[in-house]
């Protein structure tokens, strides 16, 4: 029997709804794990990073993993690595060490699949990839969003740990599909890159305007030293990355902090949370990208400033969270809080990502992921964890809600270096049109290029992969910017 690609896709879309459930079931039942598995807070904040860190190390080799093996045994091996960590983790050992390394194992299992997924449907999409890469990214949300709701009706039943064989059982499910129907060369992307890349007729002036044809001239320390002095790329990533640690730290623990700080029932803070959790985010990320472009796109100016004016938003949100014990007010901040968070992803990732020279825009993408990953979301629960212990969960989420006052100060700096960047660009026009010849002669094939290379050569993460061919055809480089654009200051 043969699986047609749109078919596998389904696959591949409720896979990755099943391998986000949990990061909603810890949260939803983290009363219950801290006492079953007699963690200290410390502890279960260290557990929640663990995930994340696993994720971390694999995306930094896991890329080529697919250009020297099969794709078919590496995602199969994934999914039996995290069936079996998913398995062991909710068992009683005695110790918290255990626990750890099941939980690094689950995020070092779930990376290929991350990581692969966006690079299949860009390989074998055809017409419908854009729609397919979108909505794959989209249900990532949604499983954790499933995950936290199938927990908090799961603990009120029964013990926490079915919620996991729960889990386990739906991803066998998919596995067993995968391994029995799925074909090899329906699904190995080495064969259709070859193919795709084989049948252009590239000649050596192409060639030099490519995106890789820059590259090999460089060492990584070069690339390295020339992205970090783009201060304006570095600012962006630095806030992103801010705003990151502040979502997972309210994902994990917001929670288990409403439910005794603010005394409210434990049912509740679960309905009214699953709902602040996935309408807000989705909402703002829309609003803010159709305010970005009404604004005339994310080249212009305006969109710095308003990027300032929705990290304001976010610290006004936040700021009395900590100080009150009302729950449907700190449920409403909350609200507040990640939908302004929301709206500034789309216009702080077209900046960034404009920001850069066209030969960087490969490493830089890469880089941000892994800043997002290292400053973001891997220490926001272990940090927290740490204050609840060491102080009490009032000083933990003063220092969680607080931090984006840090942002907002980094993101004036970006408007300041943005001026100032301004004021240097010169010859403008001349690069300009340097920069249109370079454009039109890069290859026709050039998105779905951009995407396998990127995640595969770099090991780009999957969400920053699947927005970065969709901003890049709107924005051209700041540093090649028209004379019009320079003057909306």
């Amino acid at each position: 029997m043969e699986f047609k690609p749109r078919w596998i896709f389904c696959l591949l879309l409720c896979t990755n709804i099943i391998i986000n459930l949990d990061q909603g079931i810890i949260p939803a039942a983290i009363q219950q794990i801290e006492d079953s598995l007699e963690l200290t807070s410390e502890q279960l904040g260290y557990l929640g990073s663990q995930v994340y860190a696993g994720v971390t190390l694999v995306c930094l080799f896991g890329g080529k993993l697919f250009l020297h093996f099969n794709s078919k045994l590496i995602v199969m091996l994934s999914y039996l690595g995290m069936i079996s960590s998913l398995t062991l983790f909710p068992l009683n050992y005695g110790s918290s060490w255990p626990f750890y390394i099941f939980r690094f194992l689950t995020g070092c299992s779930k990376a290929p699949m991350m990581i692969y997924f966006p690079v299949w449907v860009d390989n074998f999409g055809g017409d419908s990839k854009t729609i397919w890469i979108t909505i794959l990214q989209g249900v990532i949300p949604l499983g954790i969003f499933v995950g936290y709701s199938l927990s908090s009706v799961i603990s009120s039943i029964w013990q926490w740990q079915v919620a996991f064989y729960a889990q386990v059982i739906m991803l066998t499910i998919c596995a067993t599909i995968f391994i029995i129907f799925v074909q090899n060369k329906d699904f190995d992307i080495k064969k259709s890159t070859k193919n795709k890349i084989g049948n252009k007729s590239i000649n050596e002036e192409q060639q030099n305007g490519s995106l890789l044809a820059h590259q090999p001239n460089k060492t990584y320390w070069q690339m390295m030293k020339e992205l970090y002095s783009i201060k304006l790329w570095l600012c962006c990533t630095i806030v992103i990355s801010i705003l990151y640690f502040i979502v997972t730290g309210i994902q994990f623990w917001m929670t288990d902090y409403m439910i005794k700080e603010m005394h409210q029932e434990k049912q509740t803070v679960n309905i009214v949370f699953a709902i602040v959790s996935i309408t807000a985010p989705v909402f703002g990320c829309i609003t803010g990208g159709l305010i970005a472009q009404k604004l005339g796109g994310y080249q212009r100016t305006k969109s710095l400033y308003v990027c300032v004016l929705y990290c304001s938003l976010c610290c006004i949100s936040a700021a009395p969270v900590p100080f009150t014990e009302t729950f449907w007010f700190g449920a409403l901040c909350l609200w507040l809080l990640l939908f302004f968070g929301g709206a500034i992803v789309p216009p702080l990732m077209g900046i960034m990502l404009s920001s850069v020279p066209k030969h960087l825009k490969a490493f830089a993408n890469s880089s941000t992921t892994m800043f997002q990953n290292l400053f973001g979301f891997l220490p926001a629960p272990s940090i927290y964890g740490f204050l609840m212990e060491r102080y009490n969960s009032q000083v933990a989420v003063f220092a969680l809600m607080y931090y984006s006052f840090v942002g907002l100060f980094v993101m004036l700096l970006a408007v300041y270096f943005r001026r100032m960047q301004n004021k240097k660009n010169v010859g403008f026009e001349e690069v300009f049109e340097q920069q249109q010849e370079i454009k039109s002669s890069i290859l026709q094939d050039e998105e779905n290029f951009n995407i396998t290379v990127r995640v595969l050569q770099y090991g780009d993460a999957p969400l920053v992969t699947s927005l970065t061919p969709h901003i890049e055809d709107q924005i051209p480089n700041y540093d090649n910017q028209e004379e019009g654009n320079i003057k909306d200051i």
